[in-house]
């Protein structure tokens, strides 16, 4: 039997960036692709909140991109920034909440190009309060023009689809198996209960990691809702989580996956 251990995902970065490299080569070419339609700089400096483990940030620096990331998990923070130094970048990311940050937070005095957050990391923002105080400190540290790349599971009007997900990848001799689904929903007070359990493997050790969590739960009207209350960003396009940028996306209420592009605003309203 493998050991059974009960704690976060995130404190395992090794485990985490292995389980999500497969779609590693998408979201690269994904973002170089939107960045080069939609940012005026041909290189843009990039920032992403929640970056986990920095298996992006990693690969964008590897193009040339300038990055920064902020993550709440101080181990996760650490392996990021041992794998940048390890190729000779500049050890960029920092321990920070994404409901609040500032330029001052991320070492620089320059505003970025660019903001990213693709997996649902934004969905840990389980109250109102703290989503809009994100969507402000993205805005704040983003140049005029700037823009914000946003993925988001949302709740369909009709059946929902993904209630639970089961993938497996393998890197050298560690294989990760996942199995994330949904425990509860609470639509009243929109909570979204996760599940996720992970069995790992290498020849010497097998251990099942079994992380718990909240996950706010938006509707496409009530994401609309949010960016009008918030009013610093305006919606440029949206995708579908295949990332093919040739095909953008109507968001209706039973669309379940998307990526926004934002686009920084100086207050007007915005068009959702």
């Amino acid at each position: 039997m493998p050991q059974q251990i009960t704690g976060s995902i995130y404190d395992y970065p090794n485990v985490y960036d292995v389980l999500f490299s497969d779609a590693c080569r998408e979201e690269v070419a994904f973002l170089t692709a939107i960045f080069k339609r939609f940012c005026n700089e041909n290189v843009p400096t990039v920032f992403e909140p929640a970056c986990g483990s920095g298996r992006l940030l990693y690969h964008l620096a590897k193009l040339g991109f300038s990055v920064s990331g902020l993550d709440l998990n101080p181990l996760a923070v650490a392996f990021c920034n041992r794998r940048l130094k390890r190729y000779g970048f500049p050890e960029s990311a920092y321990v920070g909440n994404m409901a609040s940050f500032s330029l001052a937070d991320l070492g620089r005095k320059r505003k970025f190009d660019a903001a990213f957050n693709l997996v649902s990391s934004f969905l840990h923002l389980t109250t109102e309060a703290d989503a809009q105080q994100h969507l402000h400190a993205v805005a704040d540290v983003l140049k005029p023009d700037g823009i914000y790349l946003l993925g988001i599971h949302l709740k369909p009007k009709g059946k929902q689809h993904c209630l639970q997900e089961r993938w497996s990848v393998r890197r050298g001799s560690l294989s990760v198996k996942s199995h994330l689904k949904s425990l509860s929903q609470d639509l009243k007070q929109r909570v979204d209960r996760i599940e996720i359990r992970i069995d790992a493997e290498t020849p010497k050790k097998r251990y099942r990691i079994i992380d718990r969590f909240p996950l706010r739960i938006y509707t496409a009207g009530q994401f609309s809702e949010l960016l009008t209350a918030v009013n610093r960003f305006k919606v440029l396009e949206t995708y579908s989580f295949d990332y093919t940028v040739s095909c953008p996306i109507n968001v209706t209420a039973d669309t379940e996956d998307v990526v926004f592009v934002l686009k920084r605003t100086n207050g007007e309203m915005c068009v959702c």
